[in-house]
């Protein structure tokens, strides 16, 4: 009891953020995207084979859809689905326990942080409070994205860092630096995010190199044995195949690259990026309506900014957060990407802290005042943004998670197909052989010897198909299908319909 007392803030703050992203986790976003469920296959082609989908044994980068994804988050998701089963929910817990993890992790590392301040604990919590309910970090929390992972870690090793600077205790140090190994492992973005804090917090931190050099060189050979096999992957396999997304890869005229990089940059300091959710259109990264950050979190930046006697050391350590978070996404092709930048939130919380001290620390006897205020600010837009995430968003997320693709082969797998010689199946959303694995629960191996040979997955479904014999026609939302009724329609949830069954007459 005296335990729990002595923590309740922060057990509050740890309910309201298991709730927040746990709370119909396989229902909202409705659907599964491509991502997830190349992940939530090749997770269960490993466990399963050791094998990908691909037949290459225990790999390093994954070479799915031609993207070469980050080994951990397949790894991990394979062991559970092995557990709960082969369902969009086994495959999005993994990320919902790292999110709920990634608030442990950043309130221990504000701890350490704050460590000569006498605000300490209250300053912690309320960057676990942040981050709880950031709507930047339970939309990532709510899905299967690897940088929600690499958040998760990149936290971790930041407080063991820290954690290790204040207490200089070897133990420290190389959990720090098995957590940055991690990140590496865990999502592409982390190999430039990682390495570039790690630099700026040695050089920062620079007493400390001087003293601990041993230490720092043992730690630095024991992170290298860790990523042999990433290293090896790296320049005798595919392992920097991703390299060739970023600008560098574009093969661009020198001032057509600055440029790009300028206009990237920008983008991320843009009110349509920060406030109002600008996402491309593309609903897997945001819901469209709500930016990255929440109006009152930029004011009191902007205020922090514009401050007198920051916090130096501290105000700088933010800003090496936020731009090793943003660098990823600045190099890259297309312009604010919430997903490619998510590391960077440490950064805008850090700043955010900052303030909320400063501003208390003028207010004095008023201070209980303000942070009651803004505590209730900021409930009401998370209850505002819990509104829309709930009662619009899933209304227009359907073709990016590739809505009514799980419940259609659901359903063909429930029919008797013992009469039927062929399923003509739309590939309008893509990949659809994928879907059928997972759904199917089919091994790789059983892939490549002709299993789903039944299939036949078209880029155009026509009325010619429903003329086959002991065929099934599974039409797409764009296909013309005359004036035959469907005896099965599968809608997203917009309440429209997405795939359009004909069973044989």
């Amino acid at each position: 009891m005296q335990i729990i007392k002595k923590n309740l803030y922060l057990i509050l703050i740890l309910f309201l953020a298991i709730f927040l992203r746990f709370y119909k986790l396989a229902n909202v976003p409705h659907g599964m995207a491509w991502d997830e469920v190349a992940i939530g296959y090749n997770g269960f082609a490993i466990f399963s084979t050791r094998r990908d989908e691909w037949l290459n044994k225990l790999p390093i980068s994954f070479r799915s859809f031609g993207d070469y994804k980050a080994p951990f988050a397949i790894y991990e998701s394979g062991f559970f689905t092995a557990i709960f089963g082969m369902n969009l929910f086994a495959v999005r817990l993994p990320f919902a326990i790292h999110g709920i993890f990634a608030v442990i992790a950043i309130y221990l590392l504000f701890k350490e942080l704050f460590i000569k301040n006498k605000n300490q604990e209250k300053l912690a919590l309320f960057a676990a409070f942040l981050l709880a309910i950031s709507p930047w970090h339970i939309h990532y929390a709510r899905m299967a994205f690897e940088s929600g992972i690499a958040l998760n870690f990149t936290l971790w090793s930041m407080y063991f860092f820290y954690r290790y600077k204040n207490t200089i205790n070897n133990k420290n140090l190389f959990l720090s630096i098995f957590f940055a190994v991690l990140t590496i492992y865990s999502y592409h973005s982390s190999k430039v995010t990682t390495p570039v804090l790690f630099i700026f917090m040695l050089l920062s931190n620079f007493d400390l190199l001087k003293s601990k050099v041993k230490d720092l060189i043992i730690g630095g050979l024991f992170g290298l044995f860790l990523l042999l096999p990433f290293l090896y992957d790296s320049f005798f396999a595919e392992g920097l195949t991703r390299a060739g997304a970023t600008l560098f890869g574009q093969k661009l005229a020198f001032f057509g690259l600055i440029k790009q990089l300028v206009q990237n940059f920008l983008s991320y300091f843009s009110l349509k990026f920060l406030i109002f959710g600008e996402n491309s259109g593309n609903f897997r990264h945001g819901d469209g309506r709500f930016g990255v950050i929440e109006p009152i979190s930029l004011i009191l930046i902007v205020l922090y900014l514009f401050s007198k006697k920051k916090n130096k050391e501290l105000f700088y350590l933010s800003l090496a957060m936020l731009f090793s978070g943003l660098l990823p996404a600045i190099i890259s092709e297309g312009l604010s990407s919430s997903n490619r930048s998510l590391l960077a939130i440490p950064g805008f919380i850090l700043i955010i802290v900052l303030a909320i001290e400063k501003i208390s620390s003028y207010l004095k006897k008023s201070k209980k005042i303000f942070l009651s205020l803004l505590f209730l600010i900021y409930m009401f837009c998370l209850g505002i943004y819990q509104i829309n995430y709930y009662k619009n968003y899933i209304k227009v997320n359907s073709d990016d998670f590739v809505d009514g693709y799980l419940e259609t082969f659901s359903y063909l797998h429930d029919l008797d197909r013992s009469k039927v010689k062929q399923i003509v199946f739309t590939n309008d959303y893509q990949h659809a052989y994928i879907y059928a694995l997972f759904s199917f629960k089919i091994s790789p191996i059983a892939y490549h010897g002709g299993i789903l040979n039944l299939f036949f997955f078209a880029d155009k479904v026509d009325l010619g198909d429903l003329d086959k014999k002991d065929t099934i026609v599974v039409a797409s939302k764009f296909d013309q299908m005359g004036d035959r009724k469907p005896d099965k329609i599968i809608n997203g949830s917009d309440g429209r319909g997405r795939f359009f069954i004909y069973l044989p007459l």
